[in-house]
Formats: C-alpha cells, sequence, structure tokens
C-alpha cells in the first residue's frame, strides 16, 4: 500500500463528531470584565475577541485553563485614539507593524487599542469564522490599516489568524505584520515563575552564533538549550528582549505545572528578508505588569500603494502536554520522541495532540510502502499521549510514521517520523510484505435494516469484524475467530436499533480499517 492511500484510510474515533460542534456569540460584559465579546467555542476551546479594544483576542483556553494574559487594572476601559495617545496596557493578542524602529514608541493608537469593526463571517458546526477590521491609523504609521479573519473548526484546539496589513496611502511601503501575545507567567495568588516557559528551536546556522539567540539585555530568563537543539526562556521578572532566527516554524508556550502547552505554527520564507535582524519569534519580558509576550513576525513584504496588502497566516494550538517541546506541526508537540526498546519491543513517545481522533504508527519500507500498523490509540487535545506499545517490526522497515487521524477519519497529517536506525538497533523482526486487505464499503448504503459487509485478505489470521455507534460503544461483534486469505463477507441486521451513522470496523494484527454505515429509519 502506497504512503498516499493512508489518507483515505478512516480510523476509528471514540468521540462523536455530531457533539463536537462549534458556535459562536456576542456577550455584553463578556466574563464581567465590562466589554463586548464575539466568543467563538467548540467542546475543546474558547476564543473571545473584543472589538471596543483593537480586537485585541482576550481569552484563548484549552477547557478551563486560561493562556492570554489580560491586566486587570484595564478591565472595561476604553480609549479614543488621538495625536498624543499614550499605551495603555490591555493585555491580549494583537497586532502591529514591524520594525518598531520605525515608529519607536508608544504604538499606532488607531491599530493598537481603537474600534475594530468586527463581522461574523461563517457560523455552521462545523467552523465559525470572525472577521474585524481597523479605521485608518493617522499618527504614527500613517495609512495602515490591519484585518484580521480568526476560525475555529469542530473537534480540534486549531485556531487560524490570517493577520492582513493595508497600504492605503499614495506611495508603496514594506512592512512585516507582527503579532504578539501577552501570556500569564504564574497562577493567581501565586509568584512560581518558575512554572512558565517559552520554547523555540536553535538554528545550526543562526546569524546570531551557537546559541542562536540575540538579547537586548542578559538575563536569567534566557536559559538557553535545555533539550537537543530547543532554546528555553524562563520567565524572570528581570527580563527583556530576546531575538531568534529559528529554523523551524513553530514556538511554544508551557504551564509546566499544569502541564498546558499552546503552539503558533507558522510558515518560513526562505531569502525574504525579515525585521528585526532577521528574527523570526521574539520573547518579551515584562516585570509590571508580570506577563510575557510570545511574538512571530513576517517577512517584509512590499506594499502596493492605494490598497496594496500582504496577509500573514499561521494557526494556534493548544494540548495537554509538558515540557520541554521537543517539535510541533498543525498535528501536535512533541515532548518525548519515538524510541524502541528491542529487549522488551516497545515504542515509546509523549505527544500533545491537536485534534480529537486516533494516533497510529505505520511501518515504512524504502519504497514508501505500508508494511503494517500499530494499534489506534484515540486521542484528544485534553489529554497527553503517552505511548508505550507493544509492537513487532516488519522486516524491511525503514522508519515509523506516526499519523494523526481526526474524528470524520480523516489525516490530519504524520505527527512524527523516525529513521529505524536513529532510534536504536532492532534486533529481531517479523518477516512479512506489504498489506493487500480491503474493507469494502457496505451495501446498501444507506439501509434499513440489514447491509452486507465485504472484506478480502491477503493471509490467515484472527481477525474482528464488529459495529460501533458515534459513541465509540460497540454495537454488535459480527465475527471474531480466524479466517483464512481470500474473500469474506457478512452481514448486519440493525432491527431494534435507531437510525444514524454507525461505523464498522475490521481489525486484526496486520489489518486495520473503518467504514462509516448509515442507518435510514
Amino acid at each position: 500500500m502506497k504512503k498516499a492511500v493512508i489518507f483515505t484510510l478512516l480510523i476509528f474515533s471514540v468521540v462523536s463528531a455530531q457533539e463536537n460542534k462549534t458556535s459562536i456569540r456576542t456577550v455584553d460584559n463578556y466574563l464581567e470584565w465590562g466589554w463586548q465579546a464575539i466568543v467563538m467555542e467548540n467542546d475543546l476551546i474558547t476564543v473571545a475577541t473584543m472589538p471596543a479594544i483593537g480586537a485585541r483576542i482576550m481569552q484563548y483556553d484549552l477547557g478551563e485553563h486560561h493562556s492570554i494574559f489580560a491586566n486587570e487594572d484595564e478591565l472595561g476601559k476604553t480609549y479614543t485614539p488621538a495625536s498624543n495617545s499614550g499605551w495603555p496596557n490591555i493585555g491580549g493578542f494583537k497586532n502591529w507593524p514591524a520594525p518598531q524602529d520605525r515608529w519607536g514608541w508608544p504604538p499606532p493608537p488607531v491599530i493598537d487599542f481603537g474600534l475594530y469593526e468586527a463581522n461574523i463571517t461563517a457560523d455552521t458546526p462545523d467552523s465559525v469564522s470572525l472577521h474585524v477590521k481597523s479605521q485608518l491609523e493617522k499618527w504614527i504609521t500613517p495609512n495602515l490599516r490591519f484585518e484580521r479573519a480568526t476560525t475555529i473548526y469542530r473537534g480540534t484546539s486549531r485556531v487560524r489568524v490570517a493577520q492582513t496589513i493595508y497600504n492605503d496611502g499614495s506611495e508603496k511601503a514594506d512592512w512585516s505584520v507582527w503579532d504578539i501575545t501577552q501570556a500569564i507567567v504564574n497562577h493567581p495568588g501565586e509568584r512560581d515563575f518558575e512554572n512558565f516557559w517559552v520554547y523555540f528551536t536553535i538554528n545550526p546556522d543562526s546569524r546570531y552564533g551557537e546559541d542562536g539567540v540575540r538579547w537586548s539585555a542578559t538575563s536569567k530568563a534566557w536559559v538557553g538549550e535545555v533539550a537537543p537543539g530547543i532554546f528555553g526562556v524562563q520567565f524572570k521578572p528581570e527580563g527583556k528582549k530576546i531575538f531568534a532566527d529559528s529554523h523551524e516554524g513553530w514556538v511554544s508556550y508551557v504551564d509546566e505545572r499544569d502541564g498546558y502547552t499552546y503552539v503558533k505554527v507558522f510558515q518560513l520564507f526562505e531569502g525574504q528578508s525579515y525585521p528585526d535582524e532577521e528574527a523570526h519569534v521574539e520573547v518579551w519580558i515584562s516585570s509590571n505588569p508580570l506577563y510575557l509576550e510570545v511574538e512571530v513576525v513576517s517577512p517584509m513584504m512590499d506594499l502596493a500603494p492605494n490598497g496594496g496588502s500582504y496577509t500573514f497566516v499561521e494557526d494556534w494550538y493548544a494540548a495537554k502536554l509538558h515540557g520541554p517541546t521537543l517539535h510541533a506541526n498543525h498535528a501536535g508537540a512533541i515532548a518525548g520522541k519515538l524510541t524502541f526498546q528491542p529487549e522488551t519491543s516497545t515504542l515509546h513517545a509523549t505527544y500533545g495532540v491537536f485534534y480529537t481522533g486516533s494516533v497510529s504508527a505505520a511501518f515504512v519500507d524504502k519504497d514508501e510502502n505500508i508494511l503494517g500498523w500499530g494499534t489506534p490509540h484515540p486521542v484528544t487535545p485534553q489529554e497527553t499521549l503517552v505511548l508505550n506499545e507493544v509492537i513487532d517490526i516488519p522486516e524491511g522497515t525503514e522508519k515509523i510514521d506516526v499519523y494523526l487521524i481526526d474524528s470524520d477519519g480523516l489525516s490530519v497529517g504524520i505527527l512524527e517520523s523516525a529513521k529505524l536506525s536513529e532510534m536504536t538497533t532492532v534486533q529481531k523482526m517479523k518477516k512479512t510484505a506489504p498489506h493487500k486487505f480491503r474493507l469494502m464499503q457496505n451495501y446498501p448504503n444507506p439501509f434499513n435494516p440489514s447491509t452486507t459487509i465485504e472484506f478480502e485478505l491477503d493471509r490467515s489470521e484472527d481477525v474482528t469484524l464488529a459495529v460501533y455507534d458515534v459513541q465509540g460503544r460497540k454495537v454488535e461483534t459480527l465475527l471474531s475467530q480466524y479466517m483464512s486469505g481470500g474473500y469474506h463477507k457478512a452481514t448486519w441486521n440493525a432491527t431494534g436499533l435507531s437510525g444514524g451513522v454507525y461505523f464498522c470496523r475490521l481489525e486484526g494484527k496486520s489489518v486495520f480499517d473503518i467504514k462509516k454505515l448509515l442507518l435510514l429509519k
């Protein structure tokens, strides 16, 4: 089976997609903070935007865990931008144009804290979107304005943030999109700063030297390499600003005590010029009030006159996971990379996943054939996945790809890929060839009350064919026995069951597949 075929496999999830819907609503005096908020939610995350204060995102929570700093001294306050405006340090997530040395201080008031126009642009069970738009900046960076589209989705902690800068002046200009998230650095009533960290990769070819960073002031907060190739910043009030030209497009903020990781994933543009001496990631530490900033900058882009624009897109994710963060992508974050212990035939890893669904290890040969699958593990962003799986590695395996499949049975992507030779020395391998098995779509489908399910095996083995409801509860076992290679079929009679979606699951030592069944009543 070729690797590309994997994306059509339906790996079973015990979480019902029908129950995990998105919603968006407008709330006055949200959380008794005094501002009107537009609140986006699914059953995993809450994202709240306040149009009256520069459309700041003042909340991004995984479950009940808070990540974004809100300045209690500024709650409920609004300000009218003016030529002599100061800077109200409200907190939250915001956009500025970079580089800062073009405008000094304070930041552009219309962009920073002015009233934004806000419109809900999508409201479905699968996704909701909010579009916000600033007025034209008049003073600090004249003729610039920002728009932002924020989207959340069903079954994931993902927040898509599309940030657009506009040049409405009569001359061409070049700017970078600068995103800034002010993050919490202590638990309520405590000064437990040692629990709050930021992690990013150290570029082995960094222009800043072997540390991969430059800083505006020496600080004990700049801990340095905390894992191979990973730089750690621990919050300490005496810190200031640090810059990194990381070679991977991610940065993570971690509450180590509670074990929550918040990640920004973004594209790097090789060969493009970046502001701040080619920085990609920046961290600012504030001692009064207490918070830190997780910042990402886009490349410098030419903006045509009279409406020229550039959009920088990043994705935010959250998962239950301690640090240090060793890697992150659009599937999840890694705190413990894949290892294999030949003595116990055990595969180990520690992940925080960004989608509800399942994770499975695929054994891949040098030609990208899938030689076999490990056990599927149900996952959610609200739980750390500690992989501790006893496996038989097929002979000819060159690498192991760990796939994340969402609650609809669609592949999100590869969470981690590791060459077997770099994981350990494998002493014993099971001889096998690429598996060719088929679980065919039932017929008829939709059906009432019975349907036929066919499958084909390329070898003899113990297999189970069972039906599950959308809650992950087994409804009926159709087959559970040793079966010879070849063609087989079974009939399921659903008399007495309510109509809706069910899943037929074929599972054996070397086979695993799912088909969706629709019972009409």
